[in-house]
């Protein structure tokens, strides 16, 4: 029995700004804010990774200030902003797709390609071999290589070529446009303007990143220029901006999915970090200072900001600061629940949410929009605490309500009915939710498009109501599609990806390929300790298929020793009656078994058979597995 990991497959939904209602003020006790006697002293224990992340939004907003402060001090006529980007029609392609004919004539074409591009560098008044300076240092290209004002790299290698062909475009040589490079670096606007002018009666393509630079602010220009037939890539920049471009990629590495998604989103964002964050500043007291002061906008700007980074734990100390600040406000209760739900704090999130649903009901309707949220939300909480028929019941409920006032394409309907679907995997009726995660599916790659999250998490339940129908080749499939495109759109390290990663490794599983399996089990294991915490369930989720891996290699003592480890945790964490609890104290029973302790194994699967009888129903599919275990283990042991 694999350990899937369930709550990130489901949707929470936040609540509209709007949404306060008068209401009764809530006690909690799990908060990481120590107040003295007076309230203007706060004191926050940060752990590592919340740190990690404040420090990497405060070098984001550093470096990009020295991005924009100096390209305002050496550009200020902003002569670039006048050209937009521009490529041809249709895709940008050399006169031959193969690779000997092209790095050929790539190489014929280099001598007037750096005779051009002297020419150019020399007109603009730059001496093409001079090393580029910036406050008094060497610019860097490499560790150990300085930029010239002139740098002419390498014809990029014939196994570079094939990598990228092979994972950018599909085998078609005729695509690579920056075999021959360059780069070119100015020290003020008069050199750029002289550069940019001569290199554009040669372009056939421009990115103009001086206009459009991203959220990072670093802004340069990419030249794709026609030689003699062979396009060849020239890159801009201006030195004191390229000064800082090692340390601004490293940012863009880190929040590179942060910042995906609409261009008005990511301003947003970008307007929140100059708001929130100052550089110079000590994170600890900084956010220690946040939180004394009573400026709720600033929090709750803040909260905005590091919510889609998925910092549960900085989340939750700015939800419960807003608590305070903002008794009646219905909202900051919801966002605190949601927060709550994504660290797995279950119980006390269908509180907030029961809370906000009732309210809601009295001022609104049981049917009105805002109400409904508060329902799915609800539920979803119940389902993640195990309570899986009420939740399908309750998804039901709210499904028709959304059918009803919303339509059935609605975006919130879909929500509730990829939750829906989830919940009946769970209890074992996939074919049901098969039909109706296909029918989701569908309609959102229609409205959403096919890499949108919510997207992605309805064809994740999809190729889970596939793969436990045993159609294995097609699952394996899916679950392949789901990972890669949760990869290049979320991040490697992002919960839903670590999710689909997970799933991916069930097909080596199911291939008999154990240690294959193992491995990829534990670098999920390792990736959501680092991203959740190591009691969060979705790790331990990831622990239990770990565990799982093992004792399918026959390290049977090994095993039971991990599934010990993993059950208590998870009974510390979501209850003894949880079905995932439950999952593993049955596996655990069963390598108990596989030792030939075949008393305590019967002993163990009749408690995991009465308890799954109980939370889960006699006929449903995890039942009947502890029962054929039992009946196993009781002729093992009469023998």
């Amino acid at each position: 029995t694999h350990a899937h990991a369930h709550t990130h497959a489901m949707k929470v939904e936040k609540q509209p700004k709007s949404s306060a209602f008068v209401e009764n003020n809530d006690n909690h006790t799990d908060t990481s804010i120590t107040e003295a006697s007076t309230s203007t002293v706060i004191k926050v224990e940060l752990k590592p990774d919340t740190i990690e992340n404040l420090e990497n939004l405060q070098g984001l907003t550093r470096t990009r200030n020295n991005m924009l402060q100096g390209a305002e001090k050496v550009l200020p006529k902003k002569y670039m902003n006048q050209f937009s980007s521009f490529s041809p029609d249709g895709i940008l392609r050399q006169p031959v797709d193969n690779i000997d004919s092209l790095l050929s004539r790539c190489e014929n074409v280099l001598p007037t390609f750096r005779d051009t591009l002297i020419n150019i560098v020399e007109a603009a008044g730059l001496i093409p071999d001079e090393i580029v300076m910036w406050d008094g240092k060497e610019v860097m290209l490499t560790l150990e290589t300085p930029y010239r004002c002139l740098t002419i790299g390498p014809l990029k290698s014939r196994e570079r070529c094939e990598e990228k062909v092979a994972n950018d475009y599909g085998g078609d040589y005729s695509r690579l446009v920056d075999i021959v490079r360059a780069s070119i670096v100015v020290a003020d606007e008069d050199q750029l303007i002289s550069v940019a002018e001569a290199l554009l009666k040669h372009a056939v393509r421009l990115k103009n990143r001086f206009k459009e630079p991203p959220f990072t602010g670093y802004c340069d220009s990419l030249f794709n220029i026609e030689i003699d037939g062979i396009i060849c890539e020239v890159q801009l920049h201006a030195s004191a901006i390229v000064a800082h471009k090692e340390d601004n990629h490293k940012y863009y590495c880190f929040f590179r999915s942060f910042f995906a998604g609409n261009i008005e989103a990511s301003k947003k964002r970008i307007e929140l970090l100059e708001k929130c964050i100052d550089h110079n500043a000590n994170v600890q007291t900084a956010l220690e200072e946040m939180l004394k002061a009573d400026d709720g906008e600033v929090i709750k700007d803040m909260f905005d900001l590091v919510k889609e980074m998925g910092d549960w734990f900085l989340c939750e100390l700015l939800c419960r600061r807003l608590c305070e600040l903002r008794p009646e406000c219905l909202g900051c209760k919801n966002d605190l629940a949601n927060v709550l739900d994504g660290q797995g704090k279950y119980v006390e999130a269908e509180m907030m949410h029961r809370l906000c649903w009732e309210a809601k009901k009295k001022e609104l309707g049981e049917e009105h929009p805002d109400t409904l949220t508060s329902l799915h939300n609800m539920v979803l909480a119940l389902g993640n605490q195990g309570n899986y028929a009420e939740a399908e019941t309750l998804y039901q409920q709210c499904w028709e309500f959304r059918k009803k006032t919303l339509g059935e394409e609605h975006i919130d309907t879909l929500h509730t009915l990829n939750n829906m679907v989830k919940a009946l995997i769970i209890q074992g009726e996939y074919a049901k939710a098969e039909v109706l995660s296909r029918q989701c599916w569908e309609v959102m790659k229609k409205t959403l498009g096919e890499d949108d999250p919510d997207t992605l998490r309805s064809l994740n339940n999809m190729a889970l109501a596939v793969d436990y129908q045993g159609n294995l080749d097609e699952a394996e499939r899916l679950h392949q599609q789901c990972w890669e495109l949760r990869k290049r759109t979320l991040g490697e390290e992002h919960p839903d990806t670590l999710q689909s990663l997970q799933n991916v490794t069930y097909a080596s599983f199911y291939q008999e390929n154990y240690a294959k399996a193992e491995s990829l089990s534990r670098q999920c294991w390792e990736a959501m300790k680092k991203t959740l915490g190591e009691e969060h369930p979705d790790t331990l989720a990831a622990f239990h298929n770990v565990a799982h891996t093992v004792s399918r290699q026959g390290n049977y003592a090994n095993a039971e020793q991990l599934f010990r480890l993993c059950w208590e945790a998870m009974k510390k964490k979501l209850g003894e009656e949880h079905p995932v609890t439950l999952n593993t104290l049955n596996d655990m029973a069963v390598v108990i078994d596989d030792q030939g302790n075949h008393e305590k194994a019967v002993v163990l699967l009749q408690e995991c058979c009465e308890a799954r009888k109980k939370r889960l129903g006699e006929m449903h599919p995890d039942t009947r597995e502890s029962q054929d275990a039992l009946a196993k283990s009781l002729r093992n042991f009469s023998v």
